[in-house]
């Protein structure tokens, strides 16, 4: 867990000293702690119902999603940095729901280097099914807990922060 603040919008701050360190107030790690925990919580939650239900795991799903806009597939890096779990391992997840026949794989004529990742007509037809118990999941361990007001007022301070880390996170799209 990682308890620091950084002011900086462009790159991670280093701190030279300790004594160049920021220190959250109680509240706020309160606030970050609390955060911190259902952040890593709901995907364990969403991802155990998903794959109990028979459906694919929630690192699976994740890539399905992505792909589905993607008519023409998506290269493997433009996927690794759009996906929201771990980039680690991203060829072997591929290559499993490749087996699957959820994903294919293609070259493109023009370069031979890159390789396109396209969803199947399988793999759309899971991710309709995996999306109803998803979003059922979503509702019923985040959204029912929060009335129209925090929702709205949780959202705005999140994209707040968002703006703030999405640039700064390795290997990620940027903006």
């Amino acid at each position: 867990m990682h308890d620091e603040q950084s002011d900086s919008a462009a790159a991670p701050s280093t701190p030279a000293s300790g004594a160049d360190l920021a220190s959250p107030s109680a509240g706020q790690l309160a606030v970050w702690r609390t955060f911190f925990e259902c952040a890593m919580a709901l995907p364990d939650v969403l991802g155990a119902e998903l794959e109990a239900a028979g459906g694919v795991s929630l690192r699976w799903y994740d890539v399905l999603v992505n792909l589905e806009d993607a008519a023409e597939g998506l290269p493997m890096n433009e996927l690794a940095a759009r996906i929201l779990s771990s980039k680690s391992g991203l060829t072997r997840v591929v290559d499993r729901m490749e087996d699957a026949g959820l994903v294919r794989r293609e070259r493109v004529p023009y370069d031979r280097r890159v390789v396109l990742v396209r969803l199947t007509d399988a793999g759309r037809a899971e991710l309709a099914g995996s999306r109803r118990i998803h979003r059922d999941g979503i509702a019923r361990h985040f959204s029912r807990h929060l009335d129209p007001a925090e929702g709205e007022a949780l959202r705005a301070a999140l994209e707040k922060v968002r703006a703030h880390v999405r640039p700064l996170r390795p290997g990620r799209v940027r903006g």
